[in-house]
């Protein structure tokens, strides 16, 4: 995103999905420090077919150029691009604590520590409420993690408003031990209907790379977008990663169709 025509695009989908202005303001500026933080050539110029994995970018030279404009604050990640865009839409138990799930929230608790603005005005205890590991099912299948997942945030409170927009998680299981066994929202987005029928989907792919608008015509596109780069440990004794559309199973989903040409 680093041309006005896709900036002044996703600023428009985002206003008629109904995101309040002050945080697409706050997306773009951070959209704006990461491109200016990295070499230009390894950004995209508008829209351009590629396989998921393809980029233009070593990842780690990238996060050196990133450090070196910005040192030791590291960035805006998944979770905290989605959250400040949709959070509005998203409640959680009074009862929250303000901090939980640290081990695995620990670089985007230093973020919020470092910008108290990173969340776009919510708090704390909503976004760990959401992004803290959830205990998962003894189980290999989706349908079984998908209950455990749900029955965790429903135990925290969790809830997701009706909205035209939509979270879109990734949800990773890992499991340790039968006492270490959980569930970890470990990629997230933003999904966005056009009035042509399309969607559009927009991630911040990591700390320090880049932010992305990804334009599908359907979910299962955008499930197969997301499981070539994610669901790529076959035979493991864990539950596959799996796609919820804010707190259900989303509609499209499926494991990575390569899977089928690399046994």
């Amino acid at each position: 995103m680093t041309d006005d025509d896709s900036r002044k695009q996703l600023s428009q989908l985002l206003s008629d999905a109904g995101i309040e202005g002050s945080r697409i303001t706050a997306l773009m500026d951070w959209v704006e420090q990461f491109n200016a933080s990295v070499k230009s050539e390894w950004l995209t110029d508008g829209f351009e077919s590629a396989v998921p994995t393809d980029t233009k970018y070593d990842p780690y030279e990238m996060q050196d150029e990133w450090t070196a404009a910005n040192g030791s604050f590291p960035g805006y990640n998944c979770r905290i691009t989605a959250f400040g865009l949709f959070s509005e839409w998203i409640t959680a138990g009074a009862d929250q604590p303000e901090v939980q799930g640290e081990d695995s929230l620990f670089t985007d608790l230093e973020t919020i520590s470092a910008d108290p603005d990173a969340l776009c005005g919510d708090s704390t205890a909503k976004f760990c409420a959401l992004f803290a590991p959830v205990n998962a099912a003894d189980s290999t299948e989706v349908e079984a993690q998908v209950k455990a997942l749900q029955e965790g945030w429903a135990a925290r409170g969790i809830a997701f408003a009706d909205s035209k927009a939509s979270m879109i998680s990734v949800v990773f299981h890992d499991k340790f031990s039968d006492e270490d066994n959980t569930l970890f929202v470990g990629h997230v987005g933003v999904l966005l209907p056009a009035e042509d029928g399309s969607l559009y989907f927009v991630e911040k792919v990591a700390f320090q790379e880049p932010y992305r608008l990804v334009k599908l015509r359907n979910h299962t596109e955008l499930s197969d977008y997301l499981m070539e780069k994610y669901d790529t440990s076959w035979g493991q004794d864990t539950t596959r990663p799996f796609i919820m559309e804010n707190d259900t199973l989303m509609d499209g989903y499926r494991p990575n169709p390569l899977e089928e040409t690399n046994p």
